[in-house]
């Protein structure tokens, strides 16, 4: 009876053990992961800022608010070479499907609803809006992908002209391949 006492003992304080280890196990990756994260985060601001920074070098600087901007590399060359300080892209909804600033939500949500108002309210429906605010301009455009209907909102510090709408549209469209599968 003693003994089988023991090897009761043995097996409970083995497990309780066992379950220790796995919890310390399960911190110890979830706070190397975190780590992990946060220095890609880090490593992807420098891009983006090292970007920023080459462009700077290249052609006039460009006025980009203090919003963070997102991860999406390929959207964001799209803006460095038009010469834009960010691109949104969203559904007719207002959710946001790409843009070159994180957090874009609300931008998605009140732009497209402002596009969306406008179109209903003029007769001549308008295939683009333009705001202009002191120093920046807003550009909604009306896109279509594959049947989907979207709305690119862009910030930039200068009207845009029919030449480069369209250059920036056909950069966009390329963009979107990889976001709408056909």
């Amino acid at each position: 009876m003693d003994l089988i006492f023991l090897i009761f003992l043995f097996i409970i304080f083995f497990l309780i053990g066992l379950v220790f280890v796995m919890l310390g196990w399960y911190i110890y990756i979830t706070e190397k992961e975190k780590k992990r994260l946060l220095e890609k985060e880090k490593l992807e601001d420098e891009i983006v800022n090292s970007l920023l920074e080459l462009k700077k070098y290249t052609t006039e600087s460009i006025n980009i608010s203090d919003e963070k901007l997102s991860d999406k590399f390929d959207l964001i060359e799209v803006a460095l070479e038009n010469d834009v300080g960010s691109i949104t892209i969203t559904s007719e909804e207002g959710l946001p499907i790409i843009s070159t600033i994180r957090d874009a939500e609300e931008v998605s949500a009140k732009y497209s609803a402002l596009f969306q108002r406008t179109h209903k309210l003029l007769k001549d429906k308008p295939k683009r809006v333009s705001i202009k605010f002191e120093d920046y301009y807003i550009h909604i455009l009306s896109i279509s992908k594959d049947d989907v209907n979207l709305y690119v909102i862009v910030r930039s510090n200068f009207e845009l002209d029919p030449v480069n709408e369209k250059k920036l549209i056909k950069d966009i469209l390329k963009v979107l391949e990889d976001y709408i599968p056909n």
